[in-house]
């Protein structure tokens, strides 16, 4: 985990500081978990009844749809990017990049949430998002994810300390979707991943969506609340409520296996995640 953290910290620095990155993914999650342990902050589960924190290998970076919109900003981003020793990964050019560092490669995907009143000043090719007029090998890309509902609304902030990559010690907030967003990103992530040959990512995000419902503190649950009733009637809050109906509800559904998989095949003395459990939260959580 150390070379993500540094990265997030040299690439707070490299735009200024203060740049309230907004981190999705495997990485905010763990981000999170820590928070909340050392914190030691009521959640809806005991945090010490969830598995410890999972590394992850890239971060999930969710560009504000106001920077993706802007050539000002996007060039600003590609260069402190460009400064930090990022390159394009061949095949996923301007979508995602990648360093090197002495402990280890870091690997950066770039997303944008829901456009709104940006629509106008991006265009959309596929799945990539760029504003208008401007190339990828001159600014970079972002990987549309219109299921992120309410992204910017009012994430979570956290501290973050440690040192850069150049052994500085730093520190900065970061921003990590709440719960009502990250349960939409996981279950279009399970829904999508639920039949590839590496069962191992299924079983990932079905526990990230145990992990999800488990961390729920109340002041965070009344402001899910809120996103919930303001997206009502979103298509991608009926799909998600489809998914947990067809993949986590019944007692054979292929999330639901993949979740006690990944109980079973980590040999943890902690007890067997309670799918049925999750289901309910699932639903209260999308539609309260």
């Amino acid at each position: 985990m150390t070379p993500l953290l540094a990265t997030v910290l040299d690439l707070d620095h490299a735009l200024g500081g203060n740049a309230r990155l907004l981190l999705g993914g495997g990485l905010g999650l763990f981000l999170k978990q820590q928070h909340l342990r050392a914190a030691g902050l009521r959640t809806l589960l005991p945090i010490d009844r969830l598995p410890p924190a999972r590394t992850t290998q890239d971060i999930d970076l969710f560009l504000p749809a106001q920077v993706i919109a802007s050539h000002q900003q996007v060039l600003r981003h590609r260069a402190a990017l460009d400064a930090l020793g990022f390159a394009a990964v061949p095949g996923a050019q301007w979508l995602k990049f990648q360093r090197t560092l002495p402990t280890g490669q870091v690997l950066l995907d770039l997303l944008v949430g829901p456009l709104a009143d940006h629509a106008d000043q991006v265009t959309i090719k596929g799945s990539r998002v760029r504003p208008r007029g401007l190339g990828g090998s001159a600014g970079l890309h972002a990987f549309a994810t219109a299921h992120a509902l309410g992204i910017e609304a009012t994430p979570l902030t956290l501290p973050l300390a440690g040192l850069r990559s150049d052994g500085t010690p730093a520190s900065c907030s970061v921003r990590i979707p709440l719960a009502f967003t990250y349960a939409l990103m996981k279950l279009a992530a399970l829904r999508d991943r639920i039949d590839d040959p590496n069962k191992q990512l299924g079983r990932h995000h079905a526990m990230d969506l145990y992990r999800i419902a488990a961390m729920l503190t109340e002041p965070e649950a009344a402001a899910c609340d809120d996103l919930a009733r303001a997206h009502a009637g979103n298509p991608e809050l009926a799909e998600a409520v489809d998914t947990i109906d067809s993949l986590l509800a019944p007692s054979a559904g292929i999330g639901r296996i993949r979740l006690l998989e990944y109980h079973r095949l980590s040999q943890s003395d902690l007890p067997a995640p309670d799918a049925d459990w999750l289901v309910t939260q699932l639903r209260r959580l999308l539609r309260p």
